[in-house]
């Protein structure tokens, strides 16, 4: 188990105890919301010291505390991570999305594919010609 989940796991554990929200321990940090949120749930690797070292305080902990000693989380600290098939299912409706704005793909020969049908009036085969002065 990586290093940012240990902290993680002692970053959830020291705001329980201390009885404190995300959101307060963001505020007496000066950090944002979304930083501790990221930090809980193990998603921001290699934290900064001087974040470590505002958390420790708005935790009223001993900045050492947030560090010392890490153990691994429980294996249901955590829940796994969702399969991609919502990405892949992005990037399939994206696929289709362009194939519409850019045309057909070229055939394998490496020619483009064949044109639309002919507009009105068009005859195949022939090219209309300019008349000359």
């Amino acid at each position: 188990m990586g290093l940012s989940k240990q902290i993680a796991y002692r970053l959830q554990t020291l705001r329980a105890a201390a009885g404190l929200s995300q959101q307060e321990v963001a505020e007496r940090a000066e950090l944002s919301l979304s930083l501790v949120a990221k930090m809980e749930q193990g998603r921001k690797a290699d934290p900064r010291a001087s974040t470590l070292l505002a958390l420790a305080a708005a935790l009223g902990v001993r900045p050492g505390q947030l560090i010392e000693d890490l153990v691994s989380p429980p294996e249901d600290a955590f829940p796994a991570k969702k399969e991609k098939r919502h990405k892949d299912k992005a990037r399939e409706k994206k696929g289709k999305k362009l194939s519409a704005l850019i045309g057909p793909e070229p055939s394998p020969n490496g020619h483009p594919a064949a044109p639309g049908p002919a507009a009105e009036g068009d005859k195949p085969g022939k090219k209309k010609r300019k008349k000359g002065k």
